[in-house]
C-alpha cells in the first residue's frame, strides 16, 4: 500500500461516496475506484462493502482507515513544521473540547492565539470526552480540553489538569427547592433526574455523593450525555440535574434553570489538556498550550480573589 491509497480509502469512508470523494480530491471516480481494489488486493482483505446505502467500510476497513487518518494528520503536521523552520506564520490547528470549555475558556485563549499567529487555519469541534479522545487517537484533532475518561491510553496521549470546575445540583426556577436555603440530600432522593448514564465521571461523582451518606443513589427519568437536552426537558419540570458553575443555562434573575442551596459540598470536574504524545516539538500546539495555561492562571487568580 502506498499513502496515496490510503488517503483515498480515508476520503472514500468519509463521504461514503466514490463520487463525491473523487470530487474532492480531484481525480475520476474510475481511478479511484481501480486505486481501492489494488488496495484491497495488496491487503488481502475486503475494505468497502457497496450496496443501495452508499459505501460502507467493513472491520478490516474500519482498522486501516484510522491507521489512514493518524497518517494524514501526520503528513500535514509535517508540512506545518517544515513551514514553521522556513519562518512561516501559517498553519493549522485542530481544536476540540467539552461544552464546557467552548463557553468558557477556549474561546478567548483561541482570540488571544490567533492574534499572535492571525495566518493559522484554527478549528475547533465541541464534543464529549470520550470522543475527544478518539478524534487524538485518529489523529482528527490536535489538542483537546477535556475530563480524563476512566480507560485512558496514557502510552499514546498526554493528559495534565488545567482547571478544576464546581458543578451544582439543578433545578428549575420554579421548583418547590429552588427558593429554599440548607436543602439536605435526603430530601434529594424523593424527585427524579436526568444525567447521564454510568460510568459517566460526573455520574460516578453524583453517585458516590449519595452513597458517602448512606442514602439511596439518584433514580434517572432519562438519561442523556447532552447538556442542551437536559435543560431543555428540565425547564418547567420536576426533575433533578447538574450543571457546571460556568454553564451559560443558569445565574441571574431571567435564568430557566437555577442552582440549589444545599448544605452539604457538591464535586468539582478536573479539565485537562490532552494531546498526542510527539517526539518532535509543535510550536502552533506549544503557543496554544502557553495560552491555555495563562488564561487559567488568570480565572483561578480571579476566582480566589
Amino acid at each position: 500500500m502506498d499513502f496515496r491509497q490510503l488517503r483515498n480509502l480515508v476520503f472514500v469512508a468519509r463521504y461514503a461516496s466514490f463520487g463525491v470523494a473523487a470530487e474532492k480530491l480531484n481525480v475520476t471516480q474510475p481511478a479511484l475506484s481501480k486505486s481501492i481494489r489494488t488496495l484491497e488486493q495488496s491487503t488481502g482483505v475486503r475494505l468497502l462493502d457497496r450496496g443501495p446505502w452508499g459505501v460502507r467500510p467493513t472491520d478490516f476497513g474500519v482498522r486501516l482507515i484510522e491507521y489512514g487518518e493518524a497518517i494524514l494528520a501526520l503528513s500535514d503536521e509535517a508540512q506545518d513544521e517544515l513551514e514553521a523552520l522556513r519562518g512561516a506564520q501559517r498553519g493549522r490547528l485542530r481544536v476540540g473540547g467539552i461544552a464546557t470549555m467552548v463557553r468558557t475558556l477556549l474561546p478567548e485563549a483561541s482570540r488571544r492565539f490567533l492574534a499572535r499567529h492571525p495566518a493559522v487555519n484554527l478549528t475547533l469541534n465541541e464534543e464529549l470526552s470520550q470522543a475527544l479522545q478518539n478524534q487524538l487517537l485518529n489523529g482528527m484533532i490536535d489538542i483537546a480540553l477535556m475530563s480524563r475518561p476512566r480507560s485512558f491510553p496514557d502510552e499514546e496521549l498526554e493528559y495534565r489538569d488545567l482547571l478544576q470546575v464546581p458543578i451544582r445540583i439543578v433545578a428549575d426556577r420554579n421548583h418547590p427547592l429552588a427558593a429554599r436555603d440548607n436543602i439536605s440530600l435526603a430530601e434529594l432522593t424523593e424527585w427524579l433526574w436526568i444525567i447521564p448514564a454510568r460510568p459517566d465521571p460526573d455520574r460516578t461523582a453524583l453517585d458516590g455523593l449519595f452513597a458517602a451518606a448512606g442514602l439511596p443513589l439518584p433514580n434517572a427519568i432519562c438519561e442523556t450525555t447532552s447538556s442542551t437536552f437536559q435543560v431543555s426537558m428540565q425547564t418547567g419540570s420536576p426533575w433533578l440535574s447538574y450543571l457546571s458553575s460556568a454553564s451559560a443555562s443558569f445565574g441571574g434573575p431571567q435564568g430557566k434553570i437555577v442552582p440549589l442551596r444545599l448544605n452539604v459540598p457538591t464535586w468539582n470536574r478536573s479539565i485537562g489538556i490532552v494531546h498526542r504524545r510527539h517526539r518532535v516539538h509543535r510550536p502552533l500546539l506549544a503557543s496554544f498550550i502557553r495560552e491555555l495555561d495563562q488564561l487559567a492562571q488568570e480565572m483561578n487568580a480571579a476566582a480566589q480573589g
